[in-house]
């Protein structure tokens, strides 16, 4: 269940020139947290019209030896550029932890993560959870080099592939279905994805492609929420998967890409 929770700045830094990293001092969330997790932050800033609505903010690495966890995010909207301003010892008012974990599976040995935009940091915490016994590639796309997250920041045994492209879909679909050699979905045995939606569609289209078949649980989807109350009163989040009216805050936010697809 989430709690509201006032966490203390231990780390805040720019990482690239759109991107921020952000440490809080949360012993009890850096040891329960999990790979998909959330922090609904609540960012105060008077000017902005829609302060009473919690960013939701994936977990991009825990470090619980130190009792930290830390968030990725680019300061594009007037509340994480409050954000942005905070400085190390200062507290945030925060709600987590958030949503569903990502379901994981110990026979995995072939993770393959697609990703754009805010829920690359939830890819980055994964590949960091999956490393010591999977072999991980991380695939990322943007349409600025600033926004793609930097290769410090992952495992060195992870493989990181960027593409810097305006259309999503199809870097997606340039990088999965090549002409020139075989589909990196020829040998993975898990698929993780937050994409766009109409780039998980194409990634749907892909996957029956170059798989023919492939069973539920295979791939992963991220649904993402806009800023909203994170408990499913609001309503604000509600999309149709499948005929189904679902509530990523609370049900998700991470689904079967068969729902989609």
């Amino acid at each position: 269940m989430a709690r509201q929770h006032t966490l203390a700045i231990a780390d805040h830094r720019q990482v690239t020139a759109r991107l921020h990293w952000l440490a809080l001092q949360a012993p009890d969330l850096a040891r329960d947290a999990r790979p998909g997790h959330a922090l609904l932050v609540h960012c105060n800033d008077s000017d902005d019209r829609y302060r009473l609505l919690r960013r939701p903010l994936f977990l991009a690495a825990t470090m619980p030896e130190i009792g930290q966890l830390a968030l990725l995010y680019e300061p594009h909207e007037p509340g994480l550029a409050w954000l942005a301003r905070r400085l190390p010892g200062e507290t945030l008012d925060v709600v987590g932890l958030s949503g569903r974990p990502l379901p994981m599976n110990d026979r995995q040995r072939n993770l393959l993560l697609v990703g754009a935009g805010a829920g690359l940091a939830a890819l980055i915490f994964m590949s960091r959870f999956a490393a010591p016994h999977a072999a991980v590639t991380l695939l990322a796309f943007a349409d600025d080099q600033e926004r793609l997250p930097p290769p410090f920041l992952l495992p060195s045994a992870v493989e990181y592939v960027t593409m810097v492209d305006m259309d999503v879909a199809a870097s997606v679909a340039a990088a999965l279905q090549p002409t020139d050699k075989p589909s990196m979905l020829a040998w993975a045995d898990a698929v993780v994805a937050a994409l766009p939606r109409e780039a998980l569609a194409e990634l749907g289209r892909i996957v029956r492609m170059v798989r023919l078949r492939w069973a539920r649980g295979f791939a992963q989807m991220l649904i993402e929420s806009p800023p909203g109350c994170g408990f499913g009163a609001c309503g604000t989040c509600a999309v149709e998967l499948r005929g189904r009216v679902r509530l990523p805050c609370v049900e998700g936010p991470w689904f079967d890409l068969r729902d989609v697809a």
